[in-house]
């Protein structure tokens, strides 16, 4: 399902390409190309095509493109189909869809927070399991 643009109140373009720190007081959708760190009060949205080579933190992350770089979501990381994290992922709740694909570690559910417990709501879809490579020399 495609987002309405007007659903975000930034959006840097398809032939932007931007290199340092970007900081959101609400949402943002990203369809260029961006290097250094997001930050973001609200959603972030990486749109398919688009590229991150950048740490993210937001409250909610919503990846069709490919983000490389540690991503930390306060709520919500939400892989589309196409999307793609290389890197670490901390959050309280995520979803994945078949087709998306991680390569990191991921930290779901956990509290920060020493003593603290949270549940963990990881939804992982069945065909999204993807078994390891094997390189033989």
């Amino acid at each position: 399902m495609a987002t309405n643009s007007q659903d975000f109140n930034t959006i840097i373009g398809p032939d932007a390409s931007f290199k340092g720190d970007l900081k959101f007081e609400s949402s943002a959708q990203v369809l260029g190309k961006i290097e250094g760190t997001i930050t973001a009060k609200g959603r972030l949205e990486v749109s398919g095509g688009s590229e991150c080579k950048a740490t993210v933190l937001a409250k909610e992350v919503i990846v069709e493109g490919h983000i490389q770089g540690n991503v930390e979501a306060g709520d919500l990381v939400e892989l589309k189909p196409k999307g793609m994290i290389t890197g670490d992922i901390v959050a309280a709740r995520m979803s994945m869809a078949e087709g998306a694909a991680i390569d990191g570690h991921c930290r779901i559910g956990v509290s920060n927070n020493a003593g603290g417990s949270a549940k963990s709501s990881t939804e992982v879809k069945p065909a999204a399991i993807r078994a390891p490579k094997v390189v033989t020399t």
